[in-house]
């Protein structure tokens, strides 16, 4: 895929780090995806924590201290001459956007991707800085129609384009098999994600009963909720918190399907990740995301969002409906073929106005 027609792009792409959640795997996807292109890529990274796979040259800053890394960051930026600047940062804190707008972007091409429904996340809650953001940003980028349809009502922002997460499945180890039927979930253990709620749900269900495991993956601030309520529920020998594994899809790839509990989302990577892969997906059809993906009895199934007792019952109807499951399971892999990254590049590229 490399184009050596006219001189390459030069792009950094800026993330916190390269670890735990689904934002960073798509941080570290699309720096190789730009990579593969024949694009320049550097890839800066805040933090020093680095388990995902990258592209381009690696940059680190977190061995600084937080003023130092971020006139260190400046620097690099002014130095390097970049063509356009990719950011995959959460921009909470209105100050400090207020500073990357104004002094580390100064003067540079900056494209701002938002990946969750709910803005403030990467809008900052304080509307002035906002609209600053929409303003002085060459583009927005919404991982999902939802996301960019909200941006557009809210602060009339004509500068969003959507590009959704990409999944590129390459080979992976199967030397972790576990062994029983077990279904998915996986995610940082955190409120957002409601695994309390989903362990609730499973418990309800027949699947104990049909010696049907669940298995979560991720780490978190809930770890010790999530494992008395194991434990309140007497579930020790049916539910797994397994930690966090590099080998993600392995896991996924042996599961009977994957669950998705989230309170809100953007375009969740491991709904595209398990049909990628050949599983289906149960997920509620939270604002922004799933039904994007999820075709409802033909690839999964959507669930009226939040309603836990809809979960639980839908559960049910997967292990026991084997012709729909089947016609789901074999519909899975087909569904999301626009979103491998061989097609996603390119929807980057033409925004890029690269090999044109």
């Amino acid at each position: 895929m490399k184009n050596y027609s006219k001189k390459p792009l030069k792009v950094a792409v800026i993330g916190y780090k390269l670890a735990e959640g689904g934002l960073e795997r798509v941080f570290g996807t699309t720096t190789r995806m730009l990579h593969e292109a024949g694009i320049e890529v550097h890839t800066l990274v805040l933090e020093d924590k680095i388990d995902y796979e990258f592209g381009g040259k690696l940059v680190a800053f977190g061995q600084y201290s937080k003023f130092v890394k971020y006139f260190k960051l400046r620097n690099y930026l002014k130095n390097q001459q970049f063509n356009y600047v990719i950011d995959f940062r959460h921009r909470i804190n209105p100050k400090m956007e207020w500073v990357f707008l104004n002094f580390i972007y100064r003067n540079l091409k900056f494209i701002y991707t938002i990946h969750s429904s709910r803005l403030e996340t990467y809008l900052t809650d304080n509307n002035r800085i906002a609209k600053q953001i929409l303003q002085k940003a060459h583009k927005i980028v919404a991982v999902s129609h939802f996301i960019k349809q909200k941006i557009e009502t809210k602060f009339d922002g004509k500068l969003v384009e959507v590009i959704p997460n990409s999944v590129s499945i390459r080979s992976y180890s199967t030397t972790e098999k576990i062994p029983f039927e077990y279904v998915i979930a996986v995610g940082r253990l955190v409120q957002l994600k409601q695994f309390d709620r989903l362990i609730e749900s499973y418990a309800n269900s027949n699947l104990p009963q049909k010696k049907i495991h669940l298995v979560i993956l991720g780490t978190g601030e809930e770890q010790d909720k999530l494992e008395k309520k194991i434990l309140d529920l007497k579930l020790e020998t049916k539910v797994h918190l397994l930690g966090f594994k590099e080998n993600v899809l392995n896991y996924i790839s042996n599961a009977k399907f994957l669950v998705l509990s989230s309170q809100y989302e953007g375009f969740p990577m491991t709904i595209l990740e398990a049909l990628s892969l050949g599983i289906p997906v149960i997920s509620f059809d939270c604002e922004s995301g799933p039904n994007e993906m999820i075709i409802n009895n033909h690839n999964g199934i959507l669930v009226e969002n939040q309603n836990f007792t809809e979960l639980t019952h839908k559960m049910n109807i997967f292990v026991e409906d084997e012709i729909l499951y089947q016609n789901c399971k074999n519909n899975s892999v087909s569904s999301v073929a626009k979103f491998q990254s061989e097609v996603v590049v390119n929807q980057w590229l033409q925004m890029l106005n690269y090999g044109n």
